[in-house]
């Protein structure tokens, strides 16, 4: 059951940026004018940003702060929804959550800031407070075996991808195989996948997605300064754009397994056609990146021919594409 400051939010963005008087929002939610005022200044104190004036009454201009709330209005309700200002990991958070169902749903964490944030191979990944937007989508495991499991990051960085393009079409985005969103030379985005397996029956009950996104982050540590970046210097409504995002993510993940984005990410792939050198471990390999494989895997050209790799990390292009 909804709160009355819950109905009053969304009574403000069913109408953001005009003005709705508060007899008017009292009488379509039957409330009283009192508990239509102590729900404004409750938003208020959340960080929402709510207009008012005496002869027009309140206009909704928007929210600093991840809130749940408005994510999921913008998102239609298409998951369960957590937000909170600070965590170690929205990837930890995930977990934890799935470890506790009985049924597998989908499932979004979002976090103001990461103060543990990881990415691949456990690496930190740097998740400053207000200038980023980090989270976590739990998707039930639909694909017909592991072998498939490049769908899933390649899918949701080509979702992620189309929403960003819309946002900033100025913007000359790429894709580092397999989880690299990057903007010229530099790296503004990371995916990470992890599979949570279901111990009686050896399968994966559902994959965990960790998104971190750079969005207006001015400094980096110096151990990372040359390789990250930031994809705007100006404010982003993180709650919209959040919702798009997982929006955009639960929808390609419907058809995930038929990879009818893969056109799309091979498009925007930075890496095909150049020579690069794949981190496997403490092995490095160096070949030709043909092309991108029907599951998502890596096919790179060496001196014993054509080989398909579903894991590994780029660390060097022969040259930047985007330019």
């Amino acid at each position: 059951m909804q709160t009355t400051k819950q109905r009053v939010l969304i009574a403000l963005l069913a109408q953001r940026q005009q003005w709705q008087s508060g007899d008017a929002i009292a009488q379509a939610l039957g409330l009283s004018r009192e508990s239509v005022w102590k729900a404004i200044t409750a938003l208020r104190k959340a960080g929402h940003a709510i207009d008012s004036r005496k002869s027009q009454g309140y206009r909704y201009l928007g929210c600093d702060q991840l809130d749940a709330d408005v994510i999921a209005y913008y998102a239609h309700d298409a998951a369960a929804i957590a937000c909170r200002p600070s965590v170690e990991s929205t990837q930890g958070q995930a977990k934890t959550w799935l470890a506790t169902q009985a049924a597998v749903a989908p499932a979004a964490f979002f976090a103001g800031e990461q103060t543990n944030g990881y990415g691949r191979r456990g690496r930190v990944y740097y998740s400053p407070a207000e200038t980023g937007l980090y989270f976590s989508v739990v998707l039930p495991n639909t694909l017909p075996d592991l072998t498939q499991v490049g769908l899933v990051t390649t899918g949701v960085a080509t979702a992620c991808l189309g929403v960003l393009q819309r946002w900033f079409p100025q913007a000359d985005f790429g894709l580092k195989w397999v989880n690299d969103i990057m903007l010229g030379a530099k790296k503004v985005g990371g995916i990470i996948t992890e599979a949570v397996l279901e111990v009686e029956s050896a399968t994966s009950a559902a994959f965990v997605v960790g998104i971190g996104l750079n969005l207006n982050t001015a400094k980096f540590p110096p151990a990372i300064e040359a390789i990250a970046g930031s994809i705007t210097t100006a404010p982003v409504d993180r709650n919209r754009l959040a919702a798009e995002l997982l929006t955009a993510i639960l929808a390609m993940y419907q058809t995930v397994a038929t990879g009818d984005f893969l056109p799309a990410y091979r498009q925007a792939s930075t890496v095909l056609g150049h020579t690069v050198t794949l981190a496997l471990g403490d092995r490095r390999i160096t070949g030709v990146a043909q092309a991108i494989a029907a599951n998502g895997g890596l096919v790179l050209q060496t001196a014993a021919g054509n080989t398909t790799y579903m894991s590994g990390e780029v660390v060097k292009v022969d040259v930047d594409p985007r330019t």
